[in-house]
């Protein structure tokens, strides 16, 4: 089972363009961000969760980088607190490198290529503490976590051949607890 919370963007729901997923029986699992929360701390997450935010809480200029900080902790503190954490992997990411200078071109593994490289955070009881991963990742190696996890088969060539973040976990560590933040004052912030 999967869900996939959406901001209220248009430019951030690309399921909306997947016809099967759009106008089939999937699109039950689409749902308003909001809705989150909620699960989390009830214990209703399924397998794997998409959570994309709201546009102004999205570090996007022009918006708050304070704001963007302040839901990604509020989303990473309800996943500790609700009672999935100790079977949880989170992989926060960002769509683009934030337009600042890159001295490594990005690797050509296809008619695409990858683009300049953009940070990603692995939060897991199970995450090696302080691993940094030299392994060149992309936004498919996130899938290629999940299908590898869950035993599926790859969807395409680009998740087939893509490196799985497996190396930033153990699984025999004893688990990391919780590290429940609290948000900053975005007022006090400016």
């Amino acid at each position: 089972m999967w869900r996939y919370y959406q901001g209220e963007s248009l430019w951030a729901q690309p399921l909306r363009m997947v016809h099967h997923v759009r106008f089939g029986p999937e699109w039950r699992n689409v749902v308003p961000e909001p809705q989150f929360i909620p699960d989390a701390l009830a214990g209703r997450l399924p397998a794997v969760s998409w959570v994309v935010p709201p546009v102004p809480e999205s570090d996007h200029p022009p918006y708050s980088m304070c704001e963007g900080e302040n839901w990604t902790v509020r989303t990473l503190d309800a996943i500790m607190q609700g009672p999935d954490w100790p079977s949880t992997a989170v992989v926060v990411t960002w769509d683009d490198f934030g337009g600042f200078y890159d001295h490594v071109p990005p690797p050509h593994v296809d008619l695409y290529g990858l683009g300049p490289r953009v940070p990603a955070l692995v939060i897991s009881p199970w995450a090696r503490p302080g691993f940094v991963d030299h392994a060149t990742l992309e936004f498919s190696s996130v899938l290629k976590l999940i299908e590898d996890l869950h035993g599926l088969m790859p969807l395409a060539q680009r998740d087939a051949h893509a490196a799985d973040l497996l190396e930033a976990f153990d699984f025999m560590q004893r688990p990391n607890t919780p590290l429940v933040l609290s948000e900053r004052d975005c007022v006090l912030a400016r």
